[in-house]
């Protein structure tokens, strides 16, 4: 039952093995970086073992592990490609770890805009103009747009579990930089394949390049982000009563600290993360991002808190996700961790309702019951606040603050409203003879209860988008070619 989620998956047969099967879990977690599973039968409790301390452990399983390293002629091979795009984007995973800074700096000198994939958030720096953001739909709409104008894809570190919806947009070339040689091509056919690991062919690739000047195609990604991110500020800036939810990220922004954890809950609070909350390599954060299994945000707070007991840790759940673990605010009461919970709650099942958005049917199974979870929180021991407009955030936050000070669980109950974010998955790019045109995908709000936009721009400005441009306006800006 658990071979498809784990490294390693044994029933221990004997009961002396016992220690042998434990250890060789252990060996094969931190090698794999996954889920080791140990089935213990039940009778094993009752037999007498011999008490004897049993490690394989020693000095040297502390060393790095060696990795692969490109070799100066695929490095100039690279190089080569990148010399002969007009439009190129790196795409970047985690496998980046500390090199984000490095890879920021090869993207100016080769001038390549950079979009990340989900689980990379935080290891580029957020405040470096050519990280444009995320792709697909927890995704930032310049990401979207210029993901779907590329003429060479590079992926860097990246195992991306969307690829086939992003990937197949249209025709590029396609290179692939991984320390792992099964990963190679997996989600693409292959122009140019590289075994190496990413910080170190960006460092290679950094020493054996040369500055290029100003790219149109970078420029104009550059500019659509700009323009992307300055309407998310202004949706946190705003006031709201009906509470939207992007004032409590903006909140939350302002009281984390440098080196919190945030567990993301499954759901649109996803998209939201992605495009709100403000990560750098000092933050840890945990999302269920392979299964999407809903009511891993109280699990994870509490791994955090346990691990990291001097460090803050955040909850974000929406009420259907929180609704099937809040019993375990029992638990950070019992053993006094002192977690921030923040229940976005709006009686619906918003991320599914997003997906029957796009489809002719009516909505369904999508509506919850509302809760007092403020109160339900106060019934457990512990205090909580309900928010119901963006005004009164800063106090329930400076509340929230004084008493995981103090030593014990906060939970505010931010009742928002059902709104769907702009979809940014909806725009679509098509090759004309004279260049690019953008236009809306013809299934959005295709649900028999919706209205259709009438066009691209009716499409934006129902999302308060009135400031956002079409990215074919920043193409004609900077001249990029097609």
């Amino acid at each position: 039952m658990f071979d498809d989620v784990s490294v390693y998956n044994r029933t221990v047969m004997t009961p002396e093995s016992l220690p042998h099967v434990v250890d060789q879990a252990i060996r094969e977690a931190y090698k794999h970086q996954g889920v080791a599973v140990v089935i213990i039968p039940n009778d094993f409790g009752y037999v007498q073992i011999p008490d004897e301390i049993y490690s394989s452990h020693s000095e040297t399983d502390n060393k790095p592990e060696p990795q692969p390293v490109a070799t100066d002629a695929e490095v100039d091979a690279f190089l080569a490609k990148v010399a002969q795009s007009k439009r190129p984007v790196i795409h970047v995973g985690r496998g980046i770890k500390a090199g984000g800074e490095k890879l920021a700096e090869l993207s100016k000198k080769l001038q390549i805009p950079l979009v990340m994939t989900g689980l990379a958030k935080g290891m580029i720096p957020d405040d470096y103009e050519g990280n444009i953001g995320f792709a697909n739909r927890a995704a930032s709409k310049a990401a979207d747009e210029i993901m779907a104008a590329a003429d060479l894809l590079i992926t860097i570190g990246a195992d991306f579990p969307f690829a086939n919806l992003i990937y197949q947009t249209h025709q590029f070339e396609f290179i692939q930089v991984d320390n792992d040689r099964v990963e190679l091509g997996r989600h693409h056919n292959l122009d140019m394949g590289i075994w190496s690991d990413a910080t170190a062919f960006v460092e290679k690739a950094l020493e054996r390049s040369e500055a290029q000047p100003a790219r149109p195609f970078f420029q104009a990604a550059v500019a659509d982000m700009k323009n992307w991110q300055e309407y998310l500020t202004m949706l946190e800036n705003r006031e709201s009563d009906p509470l939207q939810f992007e004032a409590i990220y903006k909140q939350i922004n302002e009281v984390a600290d440098d080196d919190a954890i945030f567990s993301i809950d499954v759901g649109d609070n996803i998209i939201n993360s992605f495009r709100h909350l403000h990560l750098t390599p000092k933050n840890k954060w945990v999302i269920s991002a392979l299964f999407a299994s809903m009511g891993s945000g109280i699990p994870g707070a509490l791994a955090a808190k346990l691990s990291f007991p001097d460090r803050q840790a955040f909850n974000i759940a929406g009420d259907g996700a929180f609704s099937m673990v809040m019993q375990d605010l029992l638990t950070e009461k019992k053993y006094n961790l002192p977690i921030i919970n923040i229940v976005t709650s709006n009686t619906t099942l918003n991320f599914i309702k997003s997906e029957q958005d796009d489809l002719p049917m009516h909505h369904s199974g999508i509506d919850l019951a509302d809760q007092d979870f403020a109160m339900i929180a106060k019934g457990m021991g512990v205090e909580s606040v309900t928010v119901t407009k963006s005004a009164d955030l800063p106090a329930a936050f400076e509340k929230a603050l004084a008493v995981t000070k103090a030593g014990k669980p906060f939970l505010i109950d931010a009742k928002i409203t059902a709104k769907r974010d702009l979809p940014v998955e909806e725009l679509i790019l098509t090759p004309t003879a004279d260049g690019i045109t953008e236009t809306v995908n013809p299934n959005y709000n295709q649900n028999l209860d919706l209205q259709q936009p009438a066009n691209l721009r009716d499409f934006l400005d129902s999302y308060d988008g009135q400031s956002l441009k079409p990215v074919t306006e920043f193409f004609e800006e900077y001249g990029v070619k097609f």
